[in-house]
């Protein structure tokens, strides 16, 4: 069992979240960022949801469900994107998505690892969307991923808290999901999957992430658009993260330390950006492996012993009229692309189609430029639309009228 059931760890840094298991608030400087620490698309129109409305907690959320099981979307939309109301809001989700497999020399016919899903409504509500990359590596990479991306959703829709405590829910749902895959017939000793999502409930959204893949929204700041991070890429270039898994036991050190070519006391390797491509990795106290470059992640069993969580960090974000658009993708864009770069090349197109596949293409051209291979690239970018000042200002009144409506039906 990973560290955060096990008995030889000692101290609260060696847990992925507080001693209770409450998520654990962390806010930034960046607006009013909250950060706790505790391939499907649907989109069929005409459905008469006004009645799946009416159902319990228990049958909406199974109702919910049986729409996943209908979905089916793995290729591009042919019309180059899709569009999705979100009527408490007012305004609509443009959205479109791409996945590359990777290019590996010597194993040609490997499967793409990446998975990614859409549920455009998740579940019976028409504000809720959800959105997903998921990242799976090791032998049995493919089929984590697409365990993960399946079992998620459907726990963070059973989950009784979904509607009232969706920070709650993701953090249990990620926990489940971790636990399920541990116990099924699939191998996840030396396998598993990150996990990035995006819970969008009318204007505010909810961003999930456990290991290395990313969230990124996009911010007008008078005539810029600058990269604002949803989510830390969880790594031992994290100074918390490192301390924490180490505190569980793990020897941190890169490739050429590990083999001696270089000093394994010297714990200074720079930032991720800076990488020369032999990253810190996790190692067990007395072994060659797992070797893994980030410090949380969905499966991975025996590197949960020394500290690989699956626990989320979850961000809560409130959208306005200055965030055009957010992207959703896999360490294969990001391994040598910026969180700002990203968004700026997504900003130069009016379609996120054209966007995901300028991204994907710019990525596997870097890849090839300093390595042998490509890593899988997966890249959803969602546009938001719509959404003006003058509409949260029409909101806020209904919001308040509503509540004397309330106060005068009770007095």
């Amino acid at each position: 069992m990973g560290c955060i059931y096990s008995r030889v760890c000692i101290g609260d840094n060696c847990r992925g979240s507080s001693i209770n298991g409450d998520p654990v608030v962390r806010t930034t400087d960046v607006g009013e960022l909250a950060n706790f620490s505790p391939t499907s698309s649907d989109v069929e129109e005409g459905e008469i949801r006004d009645q799946l409305n009416q159902l319990s907690i228990t049958r909406d959320s199974e109702a919910g469900i049986r729409r996943l099981a209908r979905v089916s979307a793995q290729f591009l939309p042919p019309d180059g994107s899709r569009i999705v109301k979100v009527p408490s809001g007012n305004f609509e989700l443009r959205y479109s998505f791409l996945s590359q497999r990777g290019y590996y020399p010597d194993a040609l016919d490997k499967a793409n690892q990446d998975s990614f899903c859409i549920h455009t409504p998740f579940g019976t509500s028409p504000n809720d969307h959800f959105f997903g990359v998921f990242d799976g590596h090791g032998e049995f990479g493919a089929q984590c991923s697409q365990f993960v991306k399946r079992k998620l959703c459907e726990n963070l829709l059973r989950n009784s808290k979904f509607r009232g405590d969706p920070v709650e829910a993701c953090h249990a749902a990620f926990l489940a999901t971790n636990s399920q895959l541990h116990a099924d017939v699939l191998d996840d000793s030396m396998s598993g999957t990150t996990a990035i999502t995006v819970l969008v409930r009318g204007r505010t959204i909810f961003v999930a992430n456990s290991g290395d893949s990313r969230a990124v929204i996009a911010e007008r700041r008078g005539k810029e658009i600058v990269a604002v991070d949803l989510s830390i890429d969880q790594t031992p270039f994290r100074s918390d993260e490192l301390e924490r898994v180490k505190l569980c036991g793990a020897r941190v050190l890169t490739l050429d330390q590990i083999e001696g070519l270089k000093n394994p006391d010297v714990q200074c390797w720079g930032t991720e950006e800076g990488d020369d491509g032999d990253p810190p990795r996790l190692w067990v106290p007395n072994g060659m492996y797992p070797g893994t470059a980030f410090t949380r992640s969905i499966g991975d069993s025996i590197a949960e012993t020394i500290g690989v969580v699956a626990n989320p960090e979850i961000v809560v974000f409130e959208l306005t009229q200055d965030h055009p658009f957010f992207v959703l993708a896999s360490d294969g864009v990001f391994e040598f692309l910026s969180s700002q770069s990203v968004v700026e090349m997504a900003a130069k197109f009016k379609d996120p189609r054209d966007a995901c596949a300028a991204i994907v293409a710019e990525s596997y051209r870097l890849w090839l430029q300093y390595e042998t291979r490509t890593d899988d690239i997966t890249v959803i970018i969602v546009h938001v639309n719509g959404l003006t000042e003058v509409c949260l200002l029409l909101l806020s009144r209904l919001a308040m009228v509503m509540f004397c409506k309330n106060l005068c039906h009770k007095s």
